[in-house]
């Protein structure tokens, strides 16, 4: 499961790089026009885009530090009672070979 949520993860997160990539390529490609209203939009798309590119840094950063303190709280949790994780996995494993012996 968590594999499947740090694929999905990776995924959107190259997705949306890929799309700032995108609105960036199109900025440099837009023609100016030379006029007034052409230059205001111009100046706006760019900080739009600026603002959307330091938004999708804030995020990513702050999706890592969460999943690396999600990651630091389990594994204290495991070292504070090591007998319950076992446990835990234990029944885990009893209900998943369960699950897969029952479907034969």
């Amino acid at each position: 499961m968590a594999g499947k949520y740090a694929a999905e993860r990776a995924a959107l997160m190259d997705d949306i790089r890929q799309l700032l990539k995108d609105a960036e390529a199109l900025y440099q490609a837009a023609a100016d026009d030379g006029s007034k209203e052409g230059k205001a939009l111009k100046e706006k798309l760019k900080a739009q885009l600026d603002r959307a590119q330091q938004q999708f840094a804030d995020m990513e950063d702050s999706v890592v530090e969460r999943t690396r303190q999600a990651a630091a709280d389990a594994d204290d949790l495991v070292h504070s009672k090591p007998y319950h994780a076992m446990g835990v996995a234990a029944v885990v494993g009893l209900l998943l070979g369960a699950l897969l012996c029952r479907g034969r």
